[in-house]
């Protein structure tokens, strides 16, 4: 365990989670909340508005490994909200478990949903998917196929054959 201040945060690493606090003296919300994926561009943004709100932040970083989901159970704990970001973008050739990406993100927010319930005190999950989710790409992966704004729907077909837009469908018909 280790714990060091920077400047008005305070940050505490031991069993797979890092919390962290704002010394904040104008706020009194000592509300705990779970950000996995922390580390990414909408965790690290999502985990910065929390702090700036005086929430206490359980922030996953890079590990937990959503391929093994336990893993994220120390951080769900105490919480009363957990915003579920991470997920896993290159398949581990070394998993015994899950046979792609798919199959261990989804896994992985069963987990997730099953601490939730197990933790007695998660008012609230909230997942996001990617915009690859719901937005057709080029056939070469990386761009879309058009210019999307926030006012835009597609009747297009989906990514199904990309994996981090086709876990959040897969997921969601689990449920």
């Amino acid at each position: 365990m280790f714990k060091t201040t920077l400047d008005d945060q305070t940050c505490t690493c031991s069993s797979g989670k890092i919390e962290i606090a704002m010394n904040m003296e104008t706020k009194s919300n000592n509300t705990k909340v779970c950000v996995t994926g922390a580390a990414g561009y909408l965790g690290s943004w999502l985990t910065r508005k929390l702090l700036q709100k005086g929430y206490i932040v359980h922030a996953t970083l890079r590990n937990p490994d959503i391929y093994n989901p336990d893993e994220f159970e120390p951080a769900i704990e105490g919480c009363e909200f957990v915003f579920h970001l991470a997920t896993p973008l290159q398949h581990n050739s070394h998993s015994w478990q899950f046979k792609d990406t798919s199959e261990a993100a989804v896994a992985g927010v069963r987990r997730i949903v099953q601490f939730c319930i197990r933790s007695g005190t998660v008012k609230r999950l909230i997942y996001t998917a990617s915009v690859v989710a719901a937005s057709p790409l080029k056939d070469d992966g990386i761009s879309f196929k058009d210019l999307m704004d926030d006012s835009c729907w597609t009747n297009l077909p989906l990514s199904p054959s990309f994996p981090y837009g086709s876990d959040p469908l897969k997921v969601a018909a689990g449920f």
